[in-house]
């Protein structure tokens, strides 16, 4: 009974994941929407408008109703990204609860934590952690720049050098070597995102949601069908690719 209790529980908060998932996404397509209407408006204002003397009297002949469409479409995207978060938060704390009452009861071992707050203590220091990664990961990028800019500089200066007769060596293999690992990367990447049904833009915590649903359906001792042990270790490596490093480096490369 605890186990059939399980799998119900599971299917439940898999119905719950896909449906924080569809807000989240709704979200940010409004939210893009209406920041691309923000921009516009902003755009017409600086051309449109002779001058801020005239400023008051066109405020005047805006009825009200047409300002709070405008006030809406300038707070929308300034609370849209926190909505994003808090549904995200949710969508976490909510749905890794569940997942691992589920296997509780299914293995009959403890997994997991007690408490929902259990789990949020650890979505908000998880969360910590790729912010401080990240300022890391910035900061790593902006001395790379610099470091490559004066290597630039420098082979100008060598190449001076060398018109006036100094002889200077370069070594571009070291470089086709990299653009070839990047493009492999890239590749690798976006298959592993679309093995695990993600967009290109997750993050850690949506691949941990979207491989234990996935994982968990194509389970060798749970699915039987022709292919699901070879689709299981598909998901196996996308997931073991998807590190945060990862999801990091082709977010700062190529975006």
């Amino acid at each position: 009974m605890a186990k059939i209790f399980g799998k119900i529980l599971h299917g439940f908060a898999s119905l719950i994941g896909n449906i924080f998932t569809v807000l989240i996404n709704i979200m940010n397509v409004i939210t893009m929407t209406f920041e691309g209407i923000r921009q516009l408006l902003f755009l017409v204002f600086i051309f449109g408008c002779s001058g801020f003397v005239f400023f008051p009297f066109i405020a005047l002949a805006i009825p009200r109703k047409l300002w709070t469409v405008i006030f809406i479409i300038l707070i929308i995207p300034i609370l849209g990204p926190k909505f994003i978060s808090m549904l995200k938060y949710g969508n976490y704390t909510l749905t890794e609860w569940m997942y691992d009452r589920a296997d509780s009861l299914i293995t009959g071992k403890k997994v997991g934590f007690d408490s929902l707050s259990d789990y949020s203590n650890k979505y908000k220091f998880e969360r910590q952690e790729e912010r401080r990664r990240q300022a890391e990961e910035a900061a790593r990028a902006s001395q790379e720049e610099m470091n490559r800019r004066f290597e630039e500089i420098f082979r100008g200066f060598s190449y001076t050098n060398f018109n006036q007769g100094d002889w200077q060596s370069y070594d571009t293999g070291s470089s086709y070597t990299n653009m070839t690992n990047d493009l492999g990367f890239k590749e690798k990447y976006e298959r592993s995102c679309d093995t695990l049904g993600l967009n290109y833009q997750t993050d850690i915590y949506q691949v941990k949601l979207n491989y234990r649903k996935l994982a968990k359906k194509y389970h060798p001792d749970i699915n039987k069908e022709e292919g699901a042990t070879e689709k299981f270790q598909q998901i196996n490596d996308a997931y073991e690719f998807l590190t945060e490093a990862n999801i990091n480096k082709y977010k700062s490369t190529y975006n």
